[in-house]
């Protein structure tokens, strides 16, 4: 199956020319002065399994290869990743997007694996281990122009008798984000927060989150995983023009951080004609597909060997696909005027929750905060988009092999961008990458420990090394 050049220009149309940081404005993003709509996938293959075997979704450039060739077919800017490890390098794949015009959206936590939130006791998750891995991923990715965001959370709470519990500590890990992003001087990549839509609280939420205070825990932005838009519906039937009307009042910019119910097949994808619509695009920046790979779950758009790493494309995926190259993205300025409320008019107003402001910080992560983390800070390299050497095979969905595969550039730069580098925690090396003659960072300084919590400053705290 190879594209037409017909649909490889309308594919290609969905990128940006300059994969530069992105900015929010009013309740949109924006690169240089153009409203950016997220056309996006989420990107996780493997899992967060394979984190503690030395391998996630941007350390493996054969991988990266593949999956770069077919997202850019696919016609999507934006991924989202859930999970990575710090103690990998990840230069040469984070480029290799870049090259390729996507942006990352990347949650923080690693759910599976060792960091992420207890959702019925918050408490006993909260410590400087658990903040000391997500200062991490800051340190390290913050770097990379096409880094778009960061979730501080993804369905902390997914009922309304966890909400009240886990609400304040979603304040306080934004908090500390924002605090170490400041303290170590690290890009200002937009902090959000990825909700399940969950009818009793997703609005209240997106107040709770949306109102500024003294604790300084907001959210920069709002996801909704929704899978509301099953099979042959419409904007009124599915839900999505109440959602829609809710989420018009939340103060920050919207996106779907999930969405494509599988539970009418084959998928249609008509959720993807609604949300880039005038109807639903001044409250809703784009949304993400979940997801890329295939997994037990049946939601992916390609089935990845993970022996030999050879591609086979599903149907769901060519719809997908045909979909996008049909979508007209909103041009012009689409993005609502907004104005933050403050918390203590909001707070007093939420029905669905006890809504609190942050927990306090506790002294080992205000500590680890002003140490900051040891760990290899990012940046683009140099990357050859030649795919002539790749040992994986793609077949379409009726077996045949797709010769040929191109990567086509829509970014280039001779230089890391102006500020990427973060202060006093980037060590590393240069080596040759010779399956691709590109130059890849090394000389990592954090280690992997089969360990995780707390433990005291000046050690080992959650398998990173606190300097």
């Amino acid at each position: 199956m190879r594209a037409s050049v017909l649909f490889l220009a309308a594919a290609l149309a969905r990128f940006t020319q300059a994969v530069t940081p992105l900015v929010i404005k009013d309740a949109g993003f924006f690169s240089n002065d153009e409203q950016f709509f997220l056309v996006g996938v989420g990107y996780q293959p493997g899992g967060p399994v394979e984190l503690d075997q030395g391998v996630d979704p941007f350390s493996n450039l054969e991988g990266c290869q593949r999956d770069v060739y077919l997202l850019q077919q696919l016609g999507i800017n934006t991924i989202r990743t859930y999970a990575v490890n710090t103690t990998l390098n990840h230069d040469a794949c984070m480029s290799l997007f870049a090259a390729a015009g996507i942006y990352v959206v990347l949650d923080v936590n690693a759910p599976g694996w060792r960091y992420s939130v207890n959702r019925e006791e918050p408490w006993t998750s909260y410590h400087a281990g658990y903040m000391a891995n997500i200062f991490s991923v800051m340190e390290q990715f913050s770097p990379y122009p096409n880094v778009l965001g960061f979730f501080s959370g993804n369905e902390l709470a997914n009922e309304p008798k966890n909400a009240n519990a886990t609400a304040p500590y979603m304040r306080a890990i934004q908090r500390d984000m924002r605090q170490y992003q400041q303290a170590h001087k690290l890009r200002e990549v937009p902090i959000g927060y990825s909700t399940a839509d969950v009818v009793e609280f997703r609005q209240d939420l997106g107040f709770y989150l949306s109102c500024t205070g003294d604790d300084e825990g907001h959210s920069d932005f709002y996801g909704i995983n929704s899978y509301e838009w099953c099979g042959d519906t419409t904007f009124e039937k599915s839900g999505y023009k109440t959602l829609t009307d809710l989420m018009k009042d939340v103060q920050m910019p919207n996106f779907f951080s999930e969405y494509g119910c599988n539970e009418v097949l084959p998928r249609t994808f008509g959720d993807a004609n609604a949300i880039y619509s005038a109807d639903m695009n001044t409250v809703f920046s784009g949304g993400i597909v979940y997801e890329f790979n295939q997994e037990a779950n049946n939601y992916g758009l390609v089935d990845v060997d993970p022996k030999t790493g050879d591609a086979k494309i599903l149907p769901d995926y060519v719809t997908l696909r045909d979909v996008y190259s049909k979508v007209s993205l909103p041009t012009g300025n689409t993005a609502r005027k907004i104005s933050r409320p403050k918390c203590s008019d909001v707070f007093p107003k939420i029905k669905a929750f006890d809504a609190r402001a942050a927990i306090p910080q506790i002294d080992d992560i205000t500590k680890l905060i002003k140490t900051g983390v040891k760990v290899t800070a990012g940046q683009l390299i140099d990357v050859d988009l030649d795919l002539t050497g790749h040992k994986w095979t793609i077949t379409d969905v009726s077996g045949n092999q797709i010769q040929n595969p191109t990567i086509t550039r829509v970014n280039t730069w001779n230089q890391v961008p102006q500020g990427a580098q973060t202060t006093g925690s980037n060590d590393s090396k240069e080596s040759k990458n010779a399956a691709v003659g590109t130059k890849v960072g090394g000389g990592h300084t954090a280690l992997v420990f089969a360990m995780a919590g707390l433990t005291t400053l000046g050690m080992l705290v959650g398998g990173l090394l606190v300097i």
